[in-house]
């Protein structure tokens, strides 16, 4: 018992940790912190206001248990005053209905398509990707050592009209 509450402070506490962490009853850490970024980033950046009506729309291509901890903690919750929905997509589907979408490391070579396909939609690209700045995702995520972490590139934000606030910018390890 003393070990299940040192383990779950320990995710509480740090939750940018995400290789470091073992599995609590076999859930995938990677995926609850990855989910948690996810929810929080939109939360931190501002659409434009046409697209503030209807549901809230977070896409994930790919991913493997990411999909599934975003709707089991955040289908239910709302950005502003927006419900969130939370979709699994494949390639192939429409991906230009979406305010974040996900795209996990198995699908990085599909990267530059998806960037070209979403060209001014004021879509969230969030990638695993090497190197996934540089192919038009506005952020990433990076292992730092042990740590998952983010870079931003505010140019690939702004030029789908996101605005990204501070607390983003100062979050993130890199900010090109």
């Amino acid at each position: 018992m003393r070990y299940a509450v040192f383990i779950l402070l320990l995710i509480c506490t740090q939750a940018g940790k995400a290789q470091s962490l073992p599995a609590f009853e076999g859930k995938d850490t990677g995926a609850m912190i990855k989910a948690s970024y996810l929810y929080n980033f939109s939360k931190l950046i501002d659409w434009p206001t046409e697209h503030k009506t209807g549901n809230f729309v977070i896409s994930v291509m790919g991913g493997g248990n990411l999909h599934q901890e975003l709707v089991k903690r955040y289908n239910d919750k709302q950005v502003g005053s927006q419900q969130i929905e939370i979709r699994k997509i494949a390639k192939t589907l429409n991906i230009s209905d979406c305010h974040v979408l996900y795209i996990g490391s198995e699908f990085s070579d599909f990267l530059p398509e998806v960037v070209k396909a979403l060209e001014k939609r004021p879509t969230l690209i969030v990638s695993d990707a090497d190197q996934g700045l540089a192919k038009g995702a506005a952020l990433n995520f990076v292992v730092d050592e042990t740590q998952l972490k983010f870079e931003l590139n505010i140019k690939n934000a702004t030029n789908r009209d996101l605005f990204i606030g501070s607390t983003i910018r100062s979050l993130a390890t890199k900010v090109e």
